[in-house]
């Protein structure tokens, strides 16, 4: 026991083993010893399985210490828990820096920093717990805790094996959606003031909590996890504790929030047992297929994963499978057993269908459970259901949010919003309905209600899923021509009955000639439309993938002549009471300066990198050079006509200025995503809502000052500033006006006169 404890079990056991022969002809040892105990007991029966034997696949490398970037590792190892003696002991450093490079050599890939946090708990295992009872229990071996690590990385903690952490970055944007779905506030405040993921959940999703919490309740948080079983608890347990710190965050300023946000964490028993309740609690109230994608995409990606994250930021809503959108709205038949898309019976929370299809489609065609809301209808002057012209337009015409939410009350109930357990599902045509995207962003992003969700591949999937499985759908039954033209062919009584029916027959005859004519039409519109289809199918797949701009040191348009010292100075530290602030943007076209420089006109994908911020109701962007900014342009938030986003290029913003002449954009912005271009356009808005548009100036009237008189006193005011504070300074109270002719003979002799027929509006003082 004590040559363990000292030694740290870095020395082999070779008592009571036995020798098994290898395909290579070595010989290694096959362990033979009682059953693991304890905490090891469990991580092993939960990581690797109770019958299973230990590998010896630390005991038998026999590698280098010869990784490119063996110098990081060996660094990451001395800081690793260096609060606690044991992981200060230079033998148990030199044991971790030689299970991380086996670990790098045996799966063939890169040490990323954060493997060090992962495996410390592992070796904590070979340290007695002071106050153990249990005399069974035996420190860990070496191979055990190196097999424990290997299995807990590859079930637990995938982002490690991947070069571009793509998967980690999937994280994120799932974490964004479900954050978004149960606490739109929050996320709102997080886009509206330019906080993403990345910033605060990099060490939570990599290591599992276990690099900022202290060991004692790593292990006990770890014990939780794995007997629970569920790879994807670890975002619920990030989000519960984002959500549990809710107000000190909306209540933070913007340059407070990464130290509350880096220092939140797990730090006491009682707050674990109270983060761990309220995760579970939030698992309950999310849809399965929210876990489904995030296990398929995130924990075990099967595709390119390029690709996948590309699709993923352009999906930007919260998708619920169709066969779950079913299993909420059918209950399961008398005597058959639950499929595994029904919600269980522990399920508390009940889906609302809410169709957005047209009436006529929605009589046509519907699922019993589901609720109509025409919204098309209801806003009939709205830009809602028309074709996507820009991501933002000046005079758009889309219904006030307050609308929306008056006419869901009027079609759900006045109760509805109060109702925790009542999570929408909105359904259209199609997933990619113009309609739908702004019903949700209007829900989400504007009203900030919980629990909306959108019906993956629309109405027509759904329909699919619930007739394979023989579910009822409520039909009307649709007009028959032949039904119409009995009506019109059946001959009256009465002695006009034959004029009637030859009558009758020629009104038919027409009517067919013009249904056969219409039909024809239909047909060829119909052949019309495939084919532009197919020829857009075909030049889809032959577009290239979007490419990532070229830096340079001035907007791609600004010819290399240009002299960028005399741009205007700002600094980092100016923009930090910024409105809305994102400093990751390449500006690759802004109208330059009149008589600066030329634009070019064979210009490339390039531009410079720039910070993008609104402030004080000022639309800034700017060159970044360090913490110093070269002002690019300015302009005020109301002069923005409006702003598009190419479909082949979604993660660009082309800003187009009010009463601006020409057709081209005044400023082209490549954003790092499409999520990060509609959070600007989102941010846009509110800047202009919160800040009215400035008032034209007016002529002055009879009253009002002349301007040549407003010349005179602003020029007085700009030689003489000080000393009339001075002056002022010394007034009584109650003493005259300072218009007055009282006022007036208190001044000096070749003291210029104030015009006595009001205040000067806008000048200096």
């Amino acid at each position: 026991f004590a040559k363990l404890f000292l030694f740290g079990g870095c020395l082999p056991c070779w008592d009571s083993c036995s020798m098994q022969q290898t395909k290579d002809g070595y010989s290694l040892p096959t362990e033979t010893r009682k059953p693991p105990q304890g905490r090891l007991q469990l991580w092993w029966k939960r990581l690797i399985g109770p019958t299973q034997g230990v590998s010896r696949r630390f005991s038998s490398w026999r590698g280098a210490l010869n990784e490119p970037n063996q110098r990081v590792i060996r660094a990451d190892c001395e800081r690793t828990k260096a609060d606690m003696e044991y992981f200060r002991q230079a033998n148990v450093r030199d044991k971790m820096e030689a299970m991380l490079t086996c670990w790098c050599q045996t799966q063939n890939t890169k040490y990323k920093q954060g493997l060090n946090e992962v495996l410390a708990p592992f070796l904590n295992l070979q340290v007695p717990l002071s106050g153990e009872t249990d005399e069974g229990r035996t420190p860990a071996k070496d191979d055990e805790v190196f097999d424990l690590f290997a299995a807990f990385v590859q079930h637990y903690a995938p982002f490690f094996f991947c070069e571009e952490f793509v998967p980690l970055q999937c994280a994120f944007i799932f974490f964004r959606r479900l954050l978004l779905y149960h606490c739109p506030q929050l996320q709102n405040f997080f886009a509206e003031k330019g906080v993403t993921p990345d910033m605060f959940c990099m060490p939570w999703f990599l290591t599992l909590f276990a690099s900022k919490t202290p060991m004692r309740l790593t292990v006990q948080l770890w014990d939780r996890l794995l007997e629970r079983g569920e790879q994807h608890f670890f975002m619920f347990l990030a989000l519960a504790v984002v959500i549990k710190a809710e107000q000190t965050i909306l209540q933070a300023e913007r340059s407070a929030l990464p130290e509350i946000l880096t220092s939140l964490g797990v730090f006491s028993v009682k707050e674990m047992e109270s983060l761990w309740s309220f995760a579970e609690e939030l698992v309950m109230q999310t849809p399965a297929t929210f876990m489904s994608r995030v296990r398929r995409i995130v924990l075990h990606p099967e595709e390119k994963e390029l690709p996948q994250l590309e699709r993923l930021e352009k999906e930007g809503v919260f998708f619920i499978f169709p066969e779950e959108v079913v299993g909420h709205c059918y209950p399961p038949r008398p005597g058959e057993a639950l499929k595994p898309w029904q919600p269980p019976p522990s399920c508390t929370w009940r889906l609302l269908l809410l169709d957005l299809r047209p009436a006529a489609e929605f009589e046509a065609m519907r699922l019993p459970a589901a609720v109509h809301f025409d919204a098309a209808a209801r806003f009939p002057q709205s830009s809602w259901s028309g074709r996507k012209a820009a991501l933002f337009t000046k005079g758009s015409s889309a219904p006030e949010s307050s609308e929306v939410l008056d006419a869901l009350k009027e079609t759900l109930g006045e109760n509805w919003l109060g109702d925790d357990q009542a999570h929408i599902c909105l359904v259209g045509r199609s997933e990619e309905s113009r309609l739908l995207r702004a019903m949700y962003t209007v829900l989400t992003s504007e009203l900030s209600l919980r629990h909306i969700s959108v019906a993956s591949g629309g109405f027509e999937a759904v329909l699919k899923f619930a007739q394979k499985y023989s579910y009822d759908i409520v039909q009307q039954e649709r007009w028959s021509p032949v039904g119409a033209f009995d009506s019109v062919l059946r001959p009256r009584a009465g002695p006009s009955a034959a004029s009637l029916a030859a009558e009758s027959a020629a009104v038919a005859a027409a009517a067919a000639e013009g249904a056969a004519k219409k039909l024809s039409s239909g047909l060829s519109l119909l052949a019309n439309l495939s084919a532009k289809r197919e020829e857009g199918k075909t030049e889809k797949a032959t577009t290239p993938a979007a490419a990532i701009p070229k830096l340079i040191d001035r907007p791609g348009n600004w010819s290399p002549e240009a002299d960028m010292s005399q741009l205007p100075k700002l600094f980092q530290k100016d923009l930090q009471s910024a409105f809305w602030h994102y400093n990751d943007c390449i500006a690759l076209i802004v109208r330059p300066p009149n008589a600066m420089c030329p634009e070019l006109t064979n210009r490339g994908l390039q531009g410079c990198k720039s910070v993008l911020a609104i402030q004080h109701g000022q639309l800034l962007c700017a060159k970044v050079l360090g913490e110093e900014l070269s002002l690019l342009a300015k302009f005020d938030v109301h002069q923005v006509a409006k702003v598009t986003s190419k479909k082949t290029m979604p993660q660009t913003a082309h800003f187009h200025i009010d009463k601006d002449p020409s057709a081209e954009p005044w400023m082209v912005l490549y954003f790092s995503g499409a999520e990060k271009v509609k959070s600007f356009v989102f941010a846009l808005q509110a800047a202009r809502k919160a800040r009215p548009p400035a008032k034209p100036p007016q002529k002055p009237g009879p009253l009002g000052v002349p301007a040549f008189a407003q010349e005179v006193v602003a020029q007085r005011l700009s030689s003489e500033g000080p000393m009339l504070q001075e002056q002022a300074a010394e007034q009584p109270k109650d003493g005259a006006l300072p218009d007055s002719p009282k006022a007036h003979e208190q001044q000096a002799d070749g003291q210029a006169e104030r015009p006595q027929d009001g205040a000067v509006p806008d000048s200096p003082k």
